[in-house]
């Protein structure tokens, strides 16, 4: 029997082990990579609402609207700070001002937005509304909060935009939509346009921010419980989560028409793009969704991971962290906030 060359071997062995090493380097290279996992066993049931981020103090803000809690986490490593009771019946938005070091909370249960100190979360004041606030959207070049209220919560089939100046902390201003269930809002600095999704209508509030009125109302066919909303302004793309079946829309910012649309994952809550790396992280009630944006009007999935209840999500793209906070359910025994390293 032949002898292999030494040589053959020594350029089979440098092969294999290229092979393996592109096998690694591509599994490392995943869009998200968990980095850590902190446990919040006394959080028993109920949502999380969405996030709010304070970078100067490295603290991150999750509302439980059921168990009636803030909790606070170290931004960078995700460990758990404090769990805040009975301040907040039930939380749902949470907005941080920095220049403040204030927390302004919209409290669904007293009908009112709170602001807090965001330190010690002791009330600076109340801001009574419409029943049931829940989604809403900072302006941060005016310091207007535009935060929905009224409708279903209020027995009514209207709802109302109310303008909140953070400075005055006052209601300047109120803008009626002819819809009961006010979801997420974006707002189209270049178009100086306010988008606000109308879940029960199936719809797209388009809002000129410049005379406080509604000037279009976008229904894709297709869309259902739309709730979830992102914006890519430099190339004009609204993105929006449709439910019952989890699908992605993708409209031309300007006009509302239907670009795509792709599967994702069910009962999505928030989508987050990245401008930096062209990228859409989209979270619903079975886990994350990863797509690509090749061109403005084409897109494709990177990455799904299964994270039952993981419904609400943030991205701090200075720290390269991806967050997701998974409510406590037959799937998840004990709610948990996932911190996931965002890959180039």
């Amino acid at each position: 029997m032949k002898k292999c060359p030494q040589k053959l071997i020594a350029g089979c062995v440098a092969t294999l082990f290229c092979v393996i090493w592109s096998v690694g380097a591509g599994a490392a290279q995943q869009p998200l990579e968990l980095v850590h996992s902190t446990p919040l066993p006394e959080v028993t049931g109920g949502d999380f609402d969405h996030f709010a981020v304070d970078l100067a103090h490295h603290r991150l803000y999750s509302p439980s609207e059921v168990y009636g809690s803030l909790e606070l986490f170290d931004l960078a490593t995700g460990r758990h700070l404090k769990s805040a009771t009975g301040l907040v019946k039930s939380p749902h938005l949470l907005v941080f001002l920095p220049g403040h070091n204030e927390l302004f909370v919209a409290d669904a249960a007293d009908a009112a937005c709170d602001v807090l100190d965001a330190t010690d979360f002791h009330l600076l004041r109340r801001i009574s509304l419409e029943p049931g606030p829940d989604a809403g959207v900072l302006d941060e070049r005016s310091r207007i909060l535009y935060l929905g209220n009224g409708g279903r919560k209020a027995n009514s089939d209207f709802s109302y935009v109310s303008l909140i100046s953070t400075d005055s902390k006052e209601v300047v201003g109120r803008i009626r939509l002819e819809s009961a269930t006010l979801k997420a809002m974006r707002i189209n600095r270049k178009a100086n346009r306010l988008y606000v999704s109308m879940r029960d209508k199936n719809a797209i509030a388009v809002i000129d921010l410049g005379n406080r009125t509604v000037v279009d109302t976008w229904s894709p066919l297709g869309l259902t419980s739309n709730a979830a909303l992102a914006i890519d302004e430099d190339r004009q793309r609204v993105f929006v989560g449709s439910r019952n079946p989890g699908m992605l829309f993708v409209l031309d910012a300007r006009t509302g028409k239907l670009i795509t649309s792709s599967k994702t994952v069910e009962t999505s809550d928030d989508i987050t793009y990245d401008p930096a790396r062209r990228r859409l992280f989209v979270s619903g009630s079975d886990g994350v969704d990863v797509f690509a944006q090749d061109t403005p009007d084409s897109y494709r999935l990177l990455q799904h991971l299964d994270l039952p209840t993981g419904k609400t999500s943030v991205y701090v793209p200075s720290l390269k962290q991806f967050y997701v906070v998974q409510t406590k359910n037959e799937q998840v025994p004990v709610a948990q906030l996932k911190v996931f390293r965002v890959n180039n």
